[in-house]
């Protein structure tokens, strides 16, 4: 296994489109919360119901992104390449070879997404001031959230990379499910209560101070959208053990 994570570390740091989406998602965060800081006018903040949570938040999925095209890439890369052969000569354990690749994804995602969605969230909270949201159990809770969902987002990202094992097919299949179909069917007054299980919608909840009137809160959200990791991740292991390279 640590041949195997030492070997999709160099894939990951030596492909240069990768290594600079990387890169570019920490600059990406911090220049939206300077953008997403200075946005709210004096009568947004005392708007009632204002939530300084949600906004310090609000970059989280535009950043996330970025990185799930970064480990649908990961994925896809190979078998658009040809490499996946050589990949699986050198680990032939199909399962290993799997295992290491989503969890380094999880690894540096999970870091990278500690460090823009920390720092973005404070560089927020010090452009509103006196609004800012308290640093308590309960921010520190969305903030963890935060990292959460963006970690598990790319994973189901990857295992529907793995099933469909083209970049083309997945990114139009979850860019438009991620932004813009899951918004209008969570909008439908008789379908909402169905899409709020929805991945992005449900994980989505931790990035609120509020829940809404939903029977999902931030927590039960979150344990949705890792239901939909954990399927769409069998169903990309059954794919690869499966199917020839």
């Amino acid at each position: 296994m640590n041949q195997a994570l030492k070997s999709e570390w160099i894939k990951l740091t030596t492909i240069r489109s990768l290594a600079w989406s990387l890169g570019l998602y920490l600059w990406l965060m911090l220049g939206l919360s300077v953008a997403y800081g200075t946005v709210p006018g004096e009568r947004d903040l005392n708007a009632k119901g204002f939530d300084p949570i949600g906004l310090g938040l609000s970059l989280v999925p535009l950043g996330m992104i970025l990185l799930m095209v970064v480990g649908v890439l990961a994925v896809t890369g190979e078998y658009a390449s040809g490499t996946i052969r050589s990949s699986l000569l050198a680990v032939p354990d199909r399962t290993r070879f799997y295992v290491a690749k989503l969890g380094l994804l999880a690894l540096v995602t999970g870091a990278l997404s500690t460090a823009g969605i920390v720092a973005g969230f404070f560089i927020v909270q010090a452009f509103i001031g006196d609004h800012a949201a308290p640093f308590d159990a309960a921010t520190v809770g969305h903030l963890a959230g935060a990292v959460l969902y963006t970690v598990l987002l790319v994973l189901f990202s990857m295992g529907l990379a793995t099933v469909l094992r083209s970049s083309a097919a997945t990114l139009t299949t979850l860019i438009p499910l991620f932004f813009m179909v899951s918004t209008m069917l969570n909008h439908i007054p008789k379908v909402s209560a169905v899409a709020q299980f929805l991945p992005d919608v449900a994980g989505g909840l931790a990035l609120q101070q509020h829940s809404g009137d939903g029977v999902l809160n931030a927590w039960s959200g979150l344990g949705v959208l890792a239901v939909w990791a954990i399927v769409s991740i069998l169903a990309g292991h059954m794919s690869l053990t499966r199917r020839d390279a």
